[in-house]
């Protein structure tokens, strides 16, 4: 697609796809209606369309939000499209290989998920920590995900709004015992975060004043919450 008219549909065409998914079967408790989109005959194969949107996509001239959001978009879709092939499912991980062993054609290159996340989401490329809070794993631990599709336009506006929520909605401070409470995903990934100044940095920028001071102290302990594996199905 060597035309900015070309680039610019083939984001489109999968950001106004991936939108009528989610307006149809993403809550907004941040479930997914597995079992409604297996019984939609159009949607289904609307879905098949995104996923090969995703293979037929070059985004290496795109600029950087607008290749962000494309790949965190893919990422989304893909994981429903595993979850509908492995069906039915109780949890991605009691399904062997699910972010290790399936491959998809993304921009022409064959990934697995995991590669999806940790080679390009996570990579240097766009050294963005929040991309954790936009990405889900179809699992109730996962920051929600969302009824929105990711565009160049929204972007900073919605990792910044999804960031503060989960951190908000989740972090449990328990000042009798020094602590603040807070997911995995920020012992799991701690090292994306030194970037803006490490968890604690990070979690305090979205706290009230109180709180976040509590944070900042180094005498307060950040510990770890289990985290909940189970389907995000309502």
């Amino acid at each position: 697609t060597g035309t900015g008219t070309d680039t610019a549909s083939a984001g489109a065409g999968l950001e106004a796809g991936w939108q009528a998914i989610l307006d149809s079967y993403a809550t907004a408790e941040g479930r997914f209606r597995y079992e409604a989109l297996r019984a939609d005959e159009s949607h289904l194969a609307l879905l098949g369309d995104l996923v090969a949107r995703v293979a037929a996509a070059d985004p290496s001239a795109w600029p950087r939000d607008e290749q962000l959001a494309f790949y965190i978009n893919a990422y989304n879709l893909l994981v429903i499209r595993t979850v509908l092939d492995r069906w039915p499912i109780e949890s991605v991980m009691r399904s062997p290989g699910f972010f290790d062993g399936v491959r998809y054609d993304v921009a022409g290159t064959e990934r697995t998920l995991d590669e999806l996340e940790n080679e390009v989401i996570r990579g240097e490329t766009f050294g963005e920590p929040r991309v954790h809070f936009a990405i889900n794993c179809a699992s109730v631990g996962c920051p929600p995900l969302g009824q929105h599709a990711y565009t160049a336009a929204n972007l900073e506006a919605e990792l910044a709004r999804r960031a503060e929520a989960f951190v908000r909605s989740t972090s449990r401070i328990e000042r009798a015992r020094r602590r603040v409470r807070v997911s995995r995903i920020f012992e799991w990934f701690a090292a994306d975060f030194e970037r803006t100044g490490g968890v604690r940095a990070f979690l305090a920028a979205r706290l009230d004043d109180e709180d976040a001071a509590f944070v900042r102290e180094t005498s307060t302990r950040i510990a770890y919450s289990e985290y909940d594996w189970a389907l995000n199905a309502p």
